[in-house]
């Protein structure tokens, strides 16, 4: 709850920007004591995933509903009783215009003129409250407060359960750091090693016996003595076998991710705007009573906005690189829209197709030299 002692009911409407109704109010500078959703009748659900978001940081909630209308003055005159009705209370009242139809924010924007209240809308370019009334105010900046479960849950998904919560372990990013120096080197036998280690017997973690082929990569014997050496795995002649399951997920791509979080994890402390990460991040979401699952390898959520990091060491054949990258796409536009940008981690190249496919969906794409210089890289893209 916020320290300020003014009194303000900030009204918001439901729209495709959920997070621009959530980041002002939990910004402990920006006074709000409640807050007012105006919503049609079949946006309940959207209506209860904020409210509960909002409750939950301890803000009062109320709902206005809205007649389902394109008449701009039957909705203007619903919105004269709301503000006539809030006219009555001591606290001032903030009309949030960043979402809802052009019919309701126009309705809403004359009303609130109308009986005085301040207007803005929260920028996402700027990540800030640009004020509407009264005119010629400086934008205000929000706070970067959001949390990553509040994000999703904004948006319409639960999170459900996440990976390396307390990071990952400083041999496993050695290891990880050190394959990246070495990826122009190590393409072929990271390739053999995802063969062995995506293919073993059951429960037992022993992969398939190496051919002449893998015995006599010096790439992939390379990779298995650095995992042999930590005791990650042991070599039996010609089996592998892997110590558990989270061995096998490091040596079959998993250390990519890992690499890739670490690196996310440790720009905490020169990226003041990264508030929250997470590795291996399993979210759902139901769609007409059913539920659907995701996965999001890395995500980092830097100035109220989420990125999310597709990590991938297998070479795509034919038509999987495009299809991978409408994926990517398909789930940051659910996740959250201008709210949320895309990146994958590739260790093998894309074609020319793929590369101007990404470019166009505007998906960032780390490969080939830019790996060894992978966190830099990636703070420059956070940080844009």
């Amino acid at each position: 709850m916020k320290t300020n002692t003014k009194q303000v009911t900030h009204i918001c409407l439901i729209g495709e920007d959920p997070t621009a109704n959530l980041t002002p109010i939990i910004d402990k500078d920006i006074p709000s004591d409640r807050v007012i959703i105006a919503h049609e009748k079949h946006q309940q659900e959207q209506v209860e995933q904020l409210k509960k978001v909002i409750q939950t940081r301890g803000y009062k909630v109320d709902k206005w509903l809205l007649p389902t209308t394109f008449n701009t003055e039957e909705i203007k005159l619903n919105f004269m009783q709301l503000f006539e009705q809030e006219n009555t209370h001591p606290s001032d009242t903030w009309l949030n215009a960043s979402n809802g139809s052009r019919y309701q924010i126009l309705a809403a924007y004359e009303v609130a003129r109308a009986y005085d209240s301040k207007i803005y809308i929260v920028e996402p370019k700027y990540d800030a409250l640009c004020w509407l009334s009264p005119e010629n105010r400086e934008m205000t900046p929000v706070a970067d407060k959001i949390k990553l479960h509040e994000f999703l849950s904004v948006n319409g998904f639960t999170l459900t359960s996440q990976q390396n919560k307390n990071g990952v372990s400083l041999d496993l990013r050695a290891i990880g750091e050190n394959w990246l120096k070495q990826a122009d080197k190590l393409q072929t036998g990271l390739a053999k090693l995802n063969y062995l280690a995506q293919f073993t017997h059951g429960d037992t973690f022993i992969g398939k016996e190496q051919d002449i082929a893998m015995l006599n990569d010096e790439s992939l014997q390379w990779l298995l003595n650095d995992l042999e050496i930590l005791d990650l795995i042991k070599v039996d002649g010609k089996s592998v076998h892997f110590q558990n399951e989270k061995t096998r997920f490091f040596a079959n791509g998993g250390w990519l991710e890992e690499i890739t979080f670490s690196y996310i994890r440790s720009l905490s402390s020169e990226i003041p705007e990264l508030q929250d990460n997470g590795h291996s991040v399993e979210i759902e979401r139901s769609i007409n009573g059913k539920t659907i699952k995701n996965e999001l390898d890395v995500v980092a959520l830097v100035n109220n906005k989420l990125h999310v990091i597709e990590c991938k060491t297998k070479k795509f054949k034919n038509g999987e690189g495009s299809n991978m990258l409408y994926k990517i796409d398909s789930l940051a536009e659910r996740l959250g829209g201008l709210k949320c940008k895309a990146a994958l981690v590739t260790f093998f190249p894309l074609n020319k197709s793929e590369l101007a496919r990404a470019n166009e969906l505007n998906i960032e794409i780390f490969v080939g030299t830019s790996l060894k210089l992978l966190k830099n890289n990636i703070k420059n893209w956070l940080q844009k």
